[in-house]
């Protein structure tokens, strides 16, 4: 059966592909240069690429007509000088991997208060990207700051979606929705969302069977997609434009994949085009 189309009031979802996921692609003995990446994300039909300070980046974006999604490491000591440099890369959004996993909440959120104020005076779209090693490692963390934000500034935290970690850190059995998703409240701000195929117990797993088929170990993670785009569903309006990476990561090391899965850049094509189809499928629904 085709696959609805969005109707014209849905929010868009655009999708942008990780350089982190090509990093040693397609062997880390012939890894594709820069410039043969951008074009392969652009063949593949994604609407960006996400990086970090990619000399390369505004060039190629520019020439391809592809979206910049800049990461970065930041905490109060040097997140002023990453914003003044992010400028010349004209990000749609800037990731934010926030301070250290021994940071307490409470200067995590004062360092994030200092942030925001200072992208909204440059003109730059921050998100707190919730990850491992960083003030965003645990659930009770991430939220900690982001009720601490709002308790201070009145303005609610923009999250960046990644609940593989979190997923890992509680060891999770499916249904996953009911635990991660128990914070409603946080989702309705998100612009940014990163899709990394996980169970309780992995961070990441594979999409396929390496036979053209879906592992049996993503009908899960697709069922808490689907639970997170009816979600957003209820919050996100027309005009929203809300950027997703479906970010597996890469076999070398360093890398989330293992030896012994499909092909991580396929796979992750898959996954983007599974998660396009469910949003498309919940806005026809709604409507």
């Amino acid at each position: 059966m085709p696959t609805p189309s969005p109707t014209p009031s849905a929010p868009e979802l655009r999708f942008f592909a990780g350089l982190w996921t090509l990093r040693g692609y397609p062997h880390p003995d012939r890894e594709w240069t820069i410039p043969q990446k951008f074009a392969a994300v652009k063949a593949a039909g994604f609407e960006g690429i996400g990086g970090r300070f990619v000399a390369e980046a505004p060039e190629l974006c520019a020439e391809l007509g592809l979206d910049y999604v800049l990461y970065i490491d930041a905490d109060a000591s040097d997140y002023a000088a990453q914003f003044q440099d992010a400028l010349r890369w004209k990000p749609r959004r800037i990731n934010v991997q926030l301070c250290e996993h021994d940071t307490s909440p409470a200067r995590a959120a004062e360092a994030w208060i200092q942030m925001a104020k200072r992208a909204d005076e440059l003109g730059l779209a921050i998100d707190l990207e919730l990850h491992r090693d960083t003030a965003t490692e645990t659930p009770e963390k991430a939220y900690e700051i982001a009720d601490r934000v709002l308790q201070s500034t009145g303005q609610a935290v923009r999250l960046c979606l990644d609940y593989s970690h979190f997923a890992v850190t509680k060891h999770l059995a499916p249904p996953f929705a009911p635990r991660l998703l128990e914070r409603a409240d946080l989702v309705g701000p998100v612009r940014q969302l990163h899709l990394r195929p996980f169970n309780g117990h992995h961070a990441q797993v594979p999409v396929t069977d390496g036979h053209g088929g879906l592992s049996p170990e993503a009908g899960p993670y697709l069922e808490f997609v689907d639970a997170l785009f009816a979600l957003m569903r209820q919050t996100a309006q027309p005009g929203d434009v809300i950027y997703a990476c479906p970010e597996n990561g890469p076999k070398t090391p360093g890398g989330y994949g293992l030896s012994c899965f499909p092909d991580v850049w396929t796979d992750t094509i898959r996954l983007r085009d599974e998660a396009r189809s469910r949003w498309n499928r919940i806005y026809a629904r709604s409507t």
